[in-house]
């Protein structure tokens, strides 16, 4: 372990007793310049990034970056993950591309591994109910972008209320531009919808704990005389060690 990675973190007690009641939190981001950086950084790196090969629907575009951490004292510690091995989901939790093998290319590391996007991850995972001093975790880093014209409207894959087949899941918007659409539902174990929202504001977040509800994505839309519209993402998947999916 890198002792040079530790971040200091205080946990946000209310965002744990949320997931605890309810499965899920929207507590607003505290930012300060690095965490600012990085998003508009990793917004920046939006545009370069390479299309989903995999999603045959519309226009994507996907990159996929790992960690590990472990809680410590006051702080987690982080380093990048050189893990080459593939993307794979269920099939149990995505019915679209559940089973199949994915590669995504990785962000250059000065663009992953900065000071914003450790602290991104040490804030939420200090406050997760299964953190502890010692608890490991691997995280993904996805950043995604979801563009639409007039004619070709971006879906989710698998469409519709669903689940992931992780853990806990952080999304942040990094950026929206000419779009309708990208409403983001969540619902219980029952599907009755807990809330539905739609992300404007640069970081702004939402975090879930995928045993305990059902989210979807709207469609991303180009909105009334715009030619062109986008939604960008980074979303952290934040899976504790020795903890599997039920298949």
């Amino acid at each position: 372990m890198n002792n040079n990675g530790f971040v200091s973190a205080i946990a946000d007690t209310r965002a744990r007793d949320d997931i605890l009641e309810q499965g899920f939190t929207r507590r607003p981001l505290r930012v300060d310049v690095d965490i600012a950086r990085a998003l508009g950084v990793l917004a920046h790196a939006a545009w370069s990034m390479p299309r989903d090969q995999y999603y045959e629907g519309g226009t994507r575009f996907r990159t996929l970056n790992r960690f590990k951490a472990q809680i410590a004292a006051g702080g987690v510690h982080i380093w990048p993950c050189d893990d080459t091995k593939p993307y794979v989901q269920l099939e149990k939790y995505n019915t679209t591309l559940g089973g199949k093998q994915r590669e995504y290319a990785p962000l250059p590391l000065q663009i992953a591994d900065s000071a914003g996007v450790r602290k991104l991850i040490s804030h939420h995972l200090m406050y997760l109910p299964l953190s502890q001093v010692g608890t490991s975790y691997l995280v993904n880093m996805h950043v995604a972008r979801f563009a639409a014209t007039p004619s070709r409207p971006c879906d989710t894959s698998p469409p519709g209320l669903h689940k992931d087949g992780e853990k806990y899941l952080a999304t942040h918007l990094l950026a929206r531009c000419g779009a309708k659409g990208g409403e983001v539902v969540i619902t219980d174990n029952d599907k009755r919808e807990m809330d539905r929202f739609t992300m404007r504001e640069a970081g702004e977040c939402y975090v879930f704990d995928d045993d305990r509800v059902w989210h979807m994505l709207t469609p991303v839309e180009t909105s009334e005389g715009n030619q062109f519209a986008f939604r960008d993402t980074a979303t952290f998947d934040l899976l504790p060690d020795n903890w599997a999916a039920i298949s």
